[in-house]
């Protein structure tokens, strides 16, 4: 009788250890996104030595404005708690992460058209920029028509260009530091390794969901 008492109580640790991995991976998001976004914000307070970025510092500013704003607000659109305890503050979190991505996409065209190293990093940069934009404006159209589950799939797909952002401030100083890669080859691979395979494991989560 002790043993089949016991039975039923197995089964309830494995969604409380599946709640506590997702909530400490949603923690380490958040801080990585906070670190960057601090990061980013010292462009505001001097004019970087790199003479490129001097050059075009208030497109710079533009884009790094909108990335700070989409890099700290885009966690808690993932946020269940807050969706459930203040869906209207949900909604205009949504509101400005979406104009930061407008901004920080349109800026980073920009930045993609003039960045160093030619045409590859033209591309790499110039399609992150679009596709950021594209798939924000989904997400804005897909709530606009009242259909949730479609704004969630655009919504996981846009952050995870968001998180660019992060991906992009890993991978560099590991190639520079860790691999000792010349910085030629290294910010080509970057601006295509910083966000490709973060669309795939978005869309690999978009197709697990449904």
């Amino acid at each position: 009788m002790e043993q089949i008492t016991h039975f039923p109580e197995a089964p309830a640790s494995a969604p409380r250890q599946k709640a506590w991995i997702s909530n400490s991976l949603w923690g380490f998001m958040l801080l990585q996104c906070v670190v960057v976004a601090v990061y980013g914000s010292t462009y505001f307070f001097y004019t970087p030595g790199d003479a490129h970025f001097s050059h075009y510092i208030q497109l710079l500013r533009l884009h790094i404005a909108g990335g700070v704003g989409a890099v700290l607000a885009g966690p808690w659109q993932f946020s269940q708690s807050l969706r459930t305890r203040n869906l209207n503050l949900h909604r205009w979190m949504g509101r400005f992460y979406l104009l930061e991505v407008a901004l920080g996409s349109i800026a980073g065209f920009g930045m993609a058209v003039v960045s160093e190293e030619g045409l590859a990093t033209h591309l790499g940069f110039g399609i992150l920029a679009v596709l950021w934009f594209a798939t924000g404006f989904e997400a804005y159209r897909m709530i606009r028509s009242g259909n949730i589950e479609a704004h969630r799939r655009w919504m996981i797909r846009n952050f995870a260009l968001t998180l660019a952002a992060v991906t992009l401030r890993q991978y560099m100083p590991l190639m520079l530091f860790a691999l000792h890669w010349p910085f030629r080859p290294s910010y080509i691979a970057v601006s295509w390794l910083c966000w490709v395979p973060n669309v795939l494991v978005a869309e690999w989560m978009v197709r697990r969901r449904g």
